[in-house]
């Protein structure tokens, strides 16, 4: 396997895979994930098609893209694309950092402890605040809790969610499985993750973020979860922070998302309302990861908030027809550049839609087909002085 042509770096929005030979097999590894939590790939009989063992996509396929002269220039998993690059470009590629949960050694006391209050919650779900006044640090009974397995957790700025309903009213870019956008209730099973959404000031941030977590096995089975958190690099030095809540919700109208159609992802989401059971209060200085926040380059959609608000203010006429979005502006030059403009970035970040811009003597159309549910109610708030007048 020395000269295998898939050996090399592979990337995807900050995300990099290298791809080599370990104890005579095929296994990626990410970098800043500890040593001995690779991803295997085991060899299936189509060429180029292998089975990836262990981390995210655990059970998915992962296929070895060729071009015309029959080089490898990149991986396909899912929906998920992955570009080959060079070792040395690999070197200056942004990278999100890996980040580990923080220790929490489980003493009895804090087994007890915590065990009390779980008790006392469950047995008074009236969806009321905890009444934590416990000697240890919240972020460590946020992971008890996700240990036990019970929950499904939803971090907020809003304080006071008495029900909430399955209106969704921010989007996921570059979402092309449609997961990402639906009309629905989201939350997780990993408090950790959910404690980023408490404490990022979503009305003070412009752009847009970046978060997860991933979990990778090691050969013995131990289990690694890895996460990261981004928001907008020309807003880190404001840190947008505020003190916000996280959510304990009942499991049952939730269901788990896909990330391949082999792997289900962290996402759960409910399509009926959800009551919550509990609610923390949750300060910046209890999200355990709030200096480790990166940024990132979010020129290109700061570009498309310009533009979609430019084009928004000329706009005669618009239709919203279930997945189907119509817009009308004056035909001019400037409209024409904004319009083509526009189009040329939603069809990266808004890959499961088509977009198709029409020109007469006075008018120019944007067309979008096939929208997700969550931005078809993106696209009904942000026209509904012209939607009204149909």
């Amino acid at each position: 396997m020395n000269n295998s042509p898939y050996f090399g770096s592979y990337y995807m929005m900050g995300m990099m895979l290298n791809v080599k030979e370990m104890d005579g097999g095929l296994f990626a590894a990410m970098p800043g994930v500890p040593e001995g939590f690779e991803i295997e790939l085991k060899p299936l009989d189509e060429l180029d098609v292998f089975r990836m063992m262990g981390g995210p996509a655990d059970g998915s396929t992962i296929q070895f893209v060729r071009n015309e002269s029959n080089d490898v220039t990149g991986i396909k998993v899912g929906n998920f694309n992955f570009s080959r690059v060079s070792e040395e470009k690999a070197k200056s590629l942004p990278l999100s950092e890996v980040l580990l949960a923080p220790t929490n050694e489980m003493t009895p006391e804090k087994q007890s402890a915590f065990q009390a209050l779980l008790d006392s919650m469950l047995a008074n779900p009236s969806g009321g605040w905890v009444d934590y006044a416990l000697p240890y640090p919240k972020f460590e009974f946020v992971q008890f809790l996700t240990d036990n397995d019970i929950f499904i957790f939803h971090g907020s700025n809003n304080r006071e969610i008495e029900v909430f309903e399955p209106v969704r009213t921010s989007v996921e870019l570059y979402d092309k499985a449609g997961s990402g956008n639906l009309q629905a209730v989201y939350g997780t099973h990993d408090a950790l993750w959910s404690m980023f959404f408490s404490v990022v000031n979503r009305n003070q941030l412009q752009g847009t973020i970046r978060n997860g977590v991933m979990y990778f096995h090691n050969r013995q089975g131990k289990k690694l979860a890895v996460y990261n958190f981004s928001i907008s690099q020309d807003q880190l030095p404001q840190k947008p922070w505020i003190e916000g809540a996280l959510y304990f919700l009942p499991r049952e109208t939730f269901e788990r998302q896909w990330l391949t159609p082999e792997s289900q992802s962290n996402e759960w989401t409910s399509t009926f309302p959800v009551k919550p059971i509990a609610k923390l209060s949750i300060r910046p200085e209890d999200f355990p990861f709030l200096d480790r926040i990166g940024g990132h380059d979010d020129s290109l959609f700061l570009r498309l908030e310009t533009l979609g608000k430019s084009i928004k203010a000329a706009a005669t006429s618009a239709q919203l027809n279930g997945s189907q979005f119509r817009l009308t502006v004056s035909n001019s030059k400037e409209m024409v550049e904004a319009l083509h403009e526009y189009v040329g970035i939603q069809t990266t970040l808004m890959p499961a839609s088509q977009f198709n811009v029409e020109l007469s003597a006075t008018e120019a159309t944007l067309s979008i087909s096939n929208l997700s549910p969550a931005h078809q109610q993106v696209y009904s708030q942000t026209y509904n002085d012209l939607l009204s007048r149909e």
